[in-house]
């Protein structure tokens, strides 16, 4: 009995291995593809740049007239081996797939794709905001684009210089190696697409549903909690607080609700105590019942 019970939770185990690389591999690919479609349409067409190892890629192609894809490629090979030893293997293994597909959809997609004819403003914002899109659900995936995000994942590991410090730095370094080979208007709008696709990429990374965490202060917190269950639907926690003036203790209320339900929410508080005290800040992500999970 033992021996069966073993060899039927093998294929179990197999089959959950298989279902989660599924699950990362399908969107990666398709985000891959993505940037490279973007790089095709809207980057290379307008003699645009980009952030990181592409950025310094795409310098190499524009002055050298070296293929994009093998300048990525050749750019990367001694990233990913350095990732490898400092980083986890997962991730890094991750990170290459994304990579080997995006410099194998470049020359693949290019004879298929139509190249709009745009304003060069309209391609930037337009680069930034695809690029963004893909960049950003390939980190979702627990992965990266490859080139800067590994560098800097690696110079925060040894040196703990923030992420956000060094890509700031790679993209400032690729900004003024532009300025000494092209015009001006390069650089700028070559700013804009990565400010853009920045702003795009956080966006995908947080979801598009928008939640608030909210505390409130109240003497009133028992019957505060109780209408917001029953008037929202939403769960709360009651945490254990002192003022710090009186010394006195009291029970701080915590929920999150959305966007929508906040009015709703300051009207059930402001009802039962007015004077009762209560912020509310963003939350990038909430996962749980009633908000991933069926309430």
């Amino acid at each position: 009995m033992l021996k069966i019970f073993k060899l039927t939770i093998e294929p179990v185990k197999i089959l959950k291995v298989i279902w989660t690389f599924i699950k990362k591999i399908v969107p990666i690919t398709v985000a891959s593809v993505l940037v490279a479609v973007a790089y095709n349409v809207l980057v290379v067409p307008y003699g645009l740049l980009s952030g990181g190892l592409s950025g310094i890629a795409l310098i190499g192609k524009y002055l050298l007239n070296i293929p994009l894809p093998l300048g990525i490629l050749i750019l990367n090979i001694p990233v990913f081996i350095f990732g490898l030893r400092e980083l986890d293997v997962k991730f890094i293994l991750y990170s290459l797939i994304g990579t080997l597909i995006m410099t194998a959809a470049l020359p693949l997609t290019e004879p298929y794709v139509p190249i709009p004819k745009l304003d060069i403003f309209l391609a930037a914002i337009f680069s930034g905001v695809v690029g963004g899109i893909g960049g950003g659900i390939i980190l979702r995936c627990g992965a990266s684009a490859g080139g800067a995000d590994i560098i800097a994942m690696i110079v925060k590991k040894k040196w703990n210089i923030s992420l956000g410090a060094c890509f700031f730095y790679f993209n400032v370094v690729v900004i003024l190696i532009s300025l000494m080979f092209f015009e001006l208007k390069i650089a700028l709008y070559t700013i804009v697409s990565m400010w853009v696709s920045g702003r795009v990429t956080d966006k995908v990374i947080q979801g598009l549903s928008s939640y608030k965490s909210v505390m409130i202060i109240s003497d009133e917190n028992t019957m505060i909690a109780e209408h917001i269950m029953e008037e929202l639907g939403r769960g709360v926690t009651f945490l254990e607080g002192q003022g710090g003036y009186t010394g006195e203790s009291k029970m701080v209320i915590n929920c999150v609700v959305n966007n929508i339900e906040i009015p709703r929410l300051k009207d059930i508080v402001l009802r039962i105590d007015p004077r009762a005290f209560m912020f509310i800040s963003d939350t990038a992500e909430v996962s749980g019942k009633g908000f991933t999970l069926p309430m």
